[in-house]
């Protein structure tokens, strides 16, 4: 099973600023923080998995899923955005997952529930599948296990699984870290959503940071974060960049765009002197080469 593939990732203290703690979850299998939903969604679901299992992803929780539907010997489709990166969509393909690939905002329609999903399949939602966010609750605990004094924990916020996942295991364990999500200046929904009180659309501008970044928040997810969320930091491409090149050659720590985002974000609010003790969820290393090479 997935659960016995998941690494317990370690918390590294950033060498600029010791205060800046990694949580390299970019060194899971696959590369990714996903494994840990999957695996606890399989383990929950087997049963009802015999159909086969569905989702609408950016490519690093397809990777997971199609991993585990192989495991338990189940078909695998996953919708994919057409402009995912080809790193991504090879090694879904190479993991024996069905892949059918649409126009970014086709896929998003599955995300936002404008779509129904395939109904003979159990279809993961990224956000709104409760044991797939459970599963993500296990960061939390592990570095409050290590640091149980941290102040903030900073999140990268795409559809808003794992920033669910983390702030309910940090209640849950009577953690008072301040949550700050993190979004891109090409697509900070979240943000302006916060803003304004309301679930907000904006103009989604595809970059780098593939893995987060969409034209809303949807309503079920905006309900509960705007009451957990101190708030939505937008990072831009040019401090991204420059956090990205410092994880690989500062600390040979390989990320994606929406990893190095956190870390762009976690100097910024050091740089504010809002919070001592700053988690950053390095959530992913899945970057396409002619990206990392094109960005270094």
């Amino acid at each position: 099973m997935l659960d016995q593939l998941i690494h317990r990732t370690p918390l590294i203290p950033f060498r600029g600023d010791s205060q800046i703690l990694l949580k390299a979850e970019n060194l899971q299998p696959l590369g990714s923080y996903k494994i840990r939903g999957v695996a606890n969604v399989m383990r929950k679901n087997a049963l009802q998995l015999r159909s086969g299992i569905s989702a609408a992803s950016a490519g690093n929780m397809a990777q997971a899923l199609a991993l585990g539907a192989t495991t338990l010997q189940v078909p695998c489709r996953i919708y994919l955005p057409d402009t995912a990166p080809e790193v991504k969509k090879q090694a879904i393909r190479d993991l024996g997952a069905e892949l059918t690939e649409l126009p970014y905002t086709e896929v998003w329609k599955l995300v936002n529930l404008e779509a129904e999903p395939p109904s003979n399949t159990f279809f993961v939602h990224p956000a709104l599948c409760e044991d797939l966010t459970e599963g993500y609750g296990q960061i939390a605990a592990e570095i409050l296990e290590e640091q149980p004094d941290v102040q903030a924990v900073v999140v990268p916020f795409g559809v808003g699984g794992l920033l669910l996942g983390i702030a309910r295991a940090l209640r849950r364990l009577g953690s008072g870290a301040k949550i700050y999500a993190v979004e891109p200046e090409t697509a900070s929904p979240l943000f302006h959503s916060l803003k304004n009180g309301r679930p907000t659309k904006i103009q989604r501008r595809p970059s780098f940071i593939d893995a987060i970044g969409t034209p809303e928040v949807i309503r079920p997810v905006f309900d509960e974060v705007r009451g957990i969320v101190k708030d939505s930091i937008v990072v831009t491409l040019e401090e991204t960049r420059t956090a990205l090149k410092t994880l690989l050659l500062s600390h040979k720590l390989l990320c994606e765009g929406s990893a190095a985002a956190a870390l762009a974000a976690g100097l910024r609010l050091r740089k504010k002197g809002h919070d001592h003790l700053i988690a950053c969820i390095l959530t992913g290393g899945n970057i396409a080469p002619d990206v990392l090479k094109e960005l270094i």
